[in-house]
């Protein structure tokens, strides 16, 4: 083989390789620049994407809301509609001979004594602190204590240190740890000494205030004593009452089933219990005749307990209408 031969040979492979790599770069380039349409197009896909998103959940907790909206105002209308049938049944079985319930009813007036006696336990518990405020004037007594036995115990700390300072030599044993006790324990005393006289100040102030309810608490504690046992009796009497008429076949009263409806909904029925209890509690405190309006008239501001009790029943009635 001559060597213009080879030489030709050696060309026009290289002309191939060229040609090889020129297309391998071409295509490369090409695939470098859809990459970089795509990663410049990529911010604008990013939001759009973030939006579509937010969008998503938007429109996701919208219906949610919608459903448990739609789904509760189902319930609330299939509990009302199932308490008006079992009224209306309850009717349909004494039409011929009706009989009432007299919720009100009240023998020798002996629930209306309990009832007082829970007001006189109610007006005398109104006379003491209550046990937050007791406890707030109590705190500085229990901080002053304190502050005058920390003082103490860093001043015995200070003597003592003080004492080996002035009778030990440089080179004592025990003098480094007396040179630490007297740095750590004079500035402890002297915060805990700061401490102290406006703690005194706050003692002085709350001193009258305890002596006095504790006076009340002398004075009264029979009465609230006695309010408490009654009201716990009386709410007991008159829980099974409303319970044997609600479980019976005869008629509630219409002022009871105006506030309540005639049965305890399938939901928190003991809350509705103890809400009629209340009612009924109410009704027999004040003597509450009405046959149809369950509190009968708003009181007068002259009378705050019985005023303040009308308007959080009426809140509360508003739960079962």
């Amino acid at each position: 083989m001559s060597m213009d031969t080879s030489h030709g040979d050696v060309n026009r492979r290289l002309g191939e390789l060229k040609r090889d790599f020129d297309y391998e770069l071409s295509a490369v380039q090409s695939k470098l620049s859809e990459v970089e349409e795509t990663v410049e197009r990529l911010p604008y896909r990013v939001d759009t994407l973030e939006s579509e998103l937010e969008e998503a959940k938007e429109q996701i907790g919208q219906t949610t809301e919608d459903l448990e909206s739609s789904v509760s105002a189902v319930e609330g209308a299939v509990e009302r509609v199932s308490r008006r049938v079992a009224a209306l049944e309850r009717r349909a079985r004494q039409a011929a001979d009706a009989v009432v319930v007299d919720l009100d009813a009240d023998p020798g007036a002996e629930l209306h004594r309990l009832a007082l006696a829970v007001e006189e336990g109610a007006a005398a518990q109104a006379r003491i602190l209550p046990d937050w405020q007791r406890a707030a004037l109590e705190t500085p007594i229990g901080q002053l204590s304190r502050a005058l036995e920390e003082r103490g115990h860093h001043r015995r700390t200070v003597l003592r240190a003080a004492k080996v300072l002035a009778t030990t030599a440089a080179d004592h044993p025990g003098r480094k740890a007396a040179e630490h006790d007297f740095k750590t324990a004079a500035p402890k005393a002297q915060q805990a000494h700061d401490r102290i006289a406006p703690l005194r100040q706050k003692v002085e102030e709350a001193r009258p205030k305890l002596e006095a309810d504790d006076n009340a608490r002398t004075r009264y504690g029979k009465t609230i004593g006695a309010g408490e046992r009654a009201d716990t009796k009386l709410r007991t009497r008159l829980r099974s009452r409303l319970a044997e008429a609600v479980s019976g076949k005869d008629l509630l009263p219409v002022w009871f089933e105006t506030a309540l409806g005639p049965l305890p909904p399938h939901r928190n029925p003991n809350t509705w219990m103890e809400t009629a209890t209340d009612l009924l509690a109410y009704r027999i405190t004040y003597r509450i005749t009405d046959p149809v309006v369950p509190l009968g008239q708003l009181p007068a501001h002259a009378v705050p307990r019985r005023r303040s009790r009308h308007e959080e029943l009426t809140r509360e009635l508003k739960r079962w209408a």
